[in-house]
């Protein structure tokens, strides 16, 4: 599938290609998370997520393919109910209630920023890749 996306976006697709999100930047954040929740959600040793503000998304195909998962109190994360592609991460509370994550692997275009960091590096299984970053 041939993507032009607007400058100054980059265009997430799930496996089937039944949802497509389109996502504008500045991005907020883009960080290697090690948690539980995140690693057993998409059966990985870590997931790289991109992080923006809520009105920076919106999707452009197959929302209505989206079904929530609440993995904990005020935590949605959402996947295509057609292929099983974990989508969205989104909670109601704390630094991330007006935010969508995005697993950084659904873009078919370029993004404005490279992972630059570690959440939950304590929680990374001994076997899971480890990204050191500069301090």
């Amino acid at each position: 599938m041939a993507v032009n996306p607007e400058p100054g976006t980059s265009v997430a697709r799930c496996h089937c290609g039944g949802v497509e999100a389109v996502a504008s930047f500045p991005s907020r954040f883009c960080a290697h998370c090690y948690c539980w929740s995140c690693r057993t959600s998409h059966a990985a040793g870590v997931v790289t997520w991109i992080g923006f503000k809520r009105a920076q998304v919106r999707f452009t195909r197959g929302e209505d393919l989206l079904e929530p998962y609440v993995s904990s109190p005020g935590t949605v994360r959402r996947f295509c109910r057609t292929c099983g592609t974990r989508f969205t991460f989104e909670s109601s509370h704390g630094r991330w209630a007006d935010e969508v994550h995005l697993p950084l692997a659904l873009f078919v275009t370029p993004v404005d920023r490279e992972p630059s960091g570690n959440s939950f590096p304590a929680e990374r299984p001994d076997w899971a890749p480890f990204h050191a970053f500069p301090e």
